[in-house]
């Protein structure tokens, strides 16, 4: 994973990596999956564009820089890590599919709203499930999804190929598959279904939206059994056997489903359909209400500043990786018995467990 050890050079403004920044990052990226960590630049550049951009070691060709000192810390310690993170995989039960052509196709339509940004919405779901505790594979339409028991499609606004069926085939076993406003709307050449809305997804999430409102961004809409708010677009949801979880609080429209859940087959499966942009709370808690069912919930939800991160061994052996995000220590408790890799020291199931501030653990 190659990274900048201080600053880049290529916005408008070009901000420092705060000390200890550059280590987050790069156990976070290790925590994801890299089993190196690149810098750009050794050695700054003399000329061209990029002779601003940070390296590890100046134009003055010193080693006692605060950024040299930092690279050398941090080596030393992933040399005392040795190979135990080499090779190890980074399994997850949470997907989220990322569409490039769902982005062009919806940002480049007129209406209902240009204030959606498909990015925006994505983020928003990535977020929630991560902050919640949950390891997640970000994925193309095309990716198998039989290792997964949550598929999150926000904004899934073209569905391509035999995608509907193969969604349709998670909850069928048992998983759960979410979509929200705007999905299903147009087939791979970005022409609109020609039946109900949500096109080929409307079976699976057993709704109908015949009609849907936009508002400009200073209106929120109020959700009351979530305790939230929702901007931007509110689509009009008829259930054609989902049942409603959450309704809008006002307009004509009042009472009827902001967020629905689909019972699926004979194991317990479900579809939900998030019919507006919740506000981040409204996200969070329909995020978490899956993951909760699916028992995938971190040991850490309650502390949405720590991002974990598992990792398994070739030899099986899982590594969870714990990194605060935040200039003030995290304080914790063990989830269970275990050794942190970084500085020797066994914790205790049940004892507590102190981050530092933008710190690192990763406990076997």
């Amino acid at each position: 994973m190659e990274q900048t050890p201080s600053t880049t050079a290529c916005r408008d403004v070009n901000p420092l990596r705060r000390p200890g920044e550059l280590r987050l990052a790069t156990f976070q990226a290790i925590a994801h999956g890299a089993d190196a960590a690149l810098y750009f630049q050794m050695r700054a550049s003399r000329g061209a564009c990029e002779k601003y951009h940070g390296a590890v070691i100046g134009h003055a060709g010193r080693d006692d820089t605060r950024v040299f000192r930092e690279v050398a810390a941090l080596g030393r310690e992933l040399e005392t890590l040795g190979d135990r993170t080499l090779g190890a995989r980074t399994p997850a039960r949470t997907a989220l599919l990322f569409d490039w052509d769902s982005w062009w196709a919806l940002e480049i339509s007129d209406g209902p709203s240009r204030l959606v940004k498909y990015p925006d919405v994505v983020h928003a779901y990535y977020r929630a499930a991560r902050e919640a505790g949950a390891d997640v594979d970000v994925i193309p339409q095309t990716a198998d999804l039989t290792p997964y028991d949550v598929v999150l499609a926000p904004a899934l606004h073209m569905v391509k190929g035999d995608l509907a069926a193969r969604l349709e085939a998670v909850a069928a076993r048992g998983g759960t598959v979410l979509a929200t406003f705007l999905s299903g709307r147009v087939d791979e050449h970005d022409r609109a279904f020609l039946t109900d809305v949500p096109g080929p997804l409307a079976p699976l999430m057993g709704i109908r939206v015949d009609e849907g409102d936009a508002r400009p961004p200073e209106f929120t809409q109020t959700v009351p059994e979530l305790g939230t708010e929702a901007r931007l677009v509110f689509e009009i949801v008829l259930p054609r056997g989902a049942e409603p979880v959450a309704t809008y609080g006002t307009d004509f429209y009042a009472g009827t489903p902001a967020v629905t859940r689909n019972p699926v087959g004979d194991h317990g499966g479900e579809a939900w359909y998030v019919a507006t942009a919740l506000a981040r709370p409204g996200v969070e808690a329909v995020v978490r209400r899956i993951l909760t069912r699916h028992d995938l919930l971190g040991p850490y939800a309650g502390h949405p500043e720590v991002e974990t991160a598992t990792r398994v061994t070739p030899d099986g052996t899982r590594l969870l990786f714990l990194l605060n995000h935040t200039p003030e220590p995290a304080r914790l408790t063990a989830h269970t018995a275990a050794t942190d890799l970084l500085t020797g020291k066994r914790l205790d199931q049940g004892g507590p467990l102190v981050l530092d501030p933008l710190g690192v653990a990763i406990l076997q």
